[in-house]
């Protein structure tokens, strides 16, 4: 019974999703498109996938003029606020995402490493 158990907890440990992500689809975009903004003619972005089980964020994207391909960790997550911040703009009512100082800061000591 005890091996039945162990097994069973193993089995829907390793078929589990492997993270929970913490932002959407379209926050991702936004994102993206906020991280791209940072220095468009040293790197690209690609990707961002979160996991708040490991309270981090993997960042894909392209690196200089050959487009090498490197990615970047933002640890440290608890929610969303230490990624991004959104701000909103009263005479058109459009929300507005911008990289959380916390985020924008470890994305250039990664990306500063790694020239």
């Amino acid at each position: 019974m005890k091996k039945l158990i162990l097994f069973l907890i193993s089995l829907i440990s390793f078929t589990s999703s492997p993270s929970l992500a913490f932002i959407s689809a379209q926050e991702e975009g936004q994102l993206l498109q906020a991280m791209n903004q940072i220095n468009p003619a040293l790197v690209q972005f690609e990707s961002i996938r979160c996991s708040l089980r490991n309270r981090m964020c993997l960042v894909k994207a392209l690196m200089g003029p050959q487009g090498q391909k490197v990615g970047c960790m933002i640890e440290r997550i608890n929610d969303t606020s230490e990624l991004y911040v959104e701000t909103l703009e009263s005479a058109t009512g459009k929300t507005f995402v911008s990289l959380s100082p916390y985020a924008h800061a470890s994305l250039s000591s990664c990306l500063n490493q790694l020239r």
